[in-house]
């Protein structure tokens, strides 16, 4: 009897629960998630349930889509590009270089060209865009002075380019926080929405240290929720005293499409200039490997000027994409063309792909879902080779 009550003992003390502010003490503060096979990391929420507790009964009534001719058939809207092939209106980038290194007056340029749709270095602009610039670091008087400048160096003034100072917004909150990306949503929607934001910079536009994942994990929800909202988003971002890799934590990195980073590259006859390198870029496919090369760029005599590892353009095409260029000449010529902006003769898709099947390169009838595929990878190869120009379903020669 004895040893079955010590038994029974036992049992009652390794099974007891524990109390909460004993867990607590025993989780460290943050678990290194382990990255799956493409290297990024493996999330795996817990629909609500904490670490006790019995898992919440989960009944899912209908499955998304699994299969591959599920995916297939889905009808998804092609990306909307507002700068070369690297940047569309869903894209997180980040883009990190040394202090001085001339980040700010890199974005300044880059968002202005784009707010007011033109080329920038050796990326083509698709069309205006609406773009909100959030300073988090200047002085009003010296972020003034930027952008003056770089409307000199534009020559024009790109409407639908803002620019909003810190200074400006009494009691400002940091944007990972609830009551910050709330006043952000808020002034978003005031100007009339936006297609791009570029905050400058998370360490000036969060609170708390960078060192540490929780900031950017407390940023990561509105950065989703712009994506869900067809904004695009450039993060800028310091480096510290390894000038070769992002300050503080690199989980910043997972949730980022693209990762640009900037190097030093000197020159006598400019203060700023430097090398671009992609070092992350989901957009980027064999066709459209010229927008994502290493670039130099500096700013000399007030003007902007790149040099490209690659110099010649991609401008070789498929004997395939070849005859769809030939289909769209001749809606171009015909009658189902359309005048665009400028006098521009378009043609829409659906008569772009209806002349692919007169030419016999495509079935819309009883292989529908071919055709698309098949129209969809001639004109991204078109359009990489510089050969024709898209806005949402029109398209022309160039």
């Amino acid at each position: 009897m004895l040893a079955r009550d010590e038994g029974r003992a036992v049992f009652a003390a390794v099974t007891r629960p524990i109390p909460q502010e004993t867990l607590q003490d025993e989780i460290p503060p943050h678990t290194e998630i382990p990255p799956s096979n493409d290297g990024e990391p493996i999330f795996e929420p817990l629909n609500g349930a904490g670490t006790a507790g019995t898992p919440p009964k989960i009944e899912i009534a209908t499955l998304p889509p699994l299969t591959l001719d599920e995916w297939r058939n889905r009808d998804l809207p092609d990306p909307d590009f507002i700068m070369g092939h690297w940047l569309t209106t869903t894209s997180r980038v980040l883009l990190t270089a040394a202090t001085g290194l001339g980040k700010t007056n890199f974005g300044l340029a880059l968002g202005m060209r784009i707010a007011a749709g033109e080329d920038f270095l050796h990326w083509r602009a698709h069309r205006p865009a609406r773009v909100l610039y959030i300073d988090g670091e200047m002085s009003r008087r010296l972020l003034r002075e930027r952008v003056l400048d770089e409307e000199k160096r534009i020559g024009i003034t790109p409407e639908a380019f803002f620019a909003l100072s810190h200074e400006d917004i009494p009691s400002f909150k940091p944007l990972n926080t609830i009551e910050g990306q709330a006043w952000m949503n808020a002034f978003i929607e005031k100007v009339g929405g936006v297609d791009l934001v570029i905050p400058d910079n998370i360490m000036s536009l969060t609170t708390g240290d960078q060192k540490d994942s929780e900031p950017w994990q407390q940023t990561i929800p509105w950065a989703l929720s712009l994506t869900k909202r067809q904004i695009g988003q450039i993060w800028v971002h310091h480096t510290g005293h390894d000038e070769t890799r992002s300050y503080g934590d690199k989980t910043r990195e997972w949730q980022m499409d693209t990762v640009v980073h900037l190097d030093a590259a000197k020159r006598d006859d400019s203060d700023v200039s430097f090398s671009m390198q992609f070092r992350k870029a989901r957009e980027r496919t064999p066709a459209t490997r010229f927008d994502f090369q290493d670039v130099k760029v500096a700013l000399v005599n007030d003007r902007w000027e790149h040099e490209l590892t690659q110099t010649q353009r991609p401008d070789k095409i498929s004997p395939q994409a070849s005859r769809a260029l030939d289909a769209l000449r001749n809606v171009i010529a015909g009658d189902q063309a359309v005048l665009s902006t400028g006098g521009r003769r378009s043609a829409g898709r659906e008569a772009w792909m209806a002349e692919l099947a007169l030419l016999g390169m495509v079935d819309l009838e009883q292989k529908a879902h071919s055709a698309r595929t098949l129209f969809l990878r001639w004109r991204r190869e078109l359009v990489a080779a510089f050969r024709i120009g898209c806005e949402g379903d029109w398209s022309w020669p160039i």
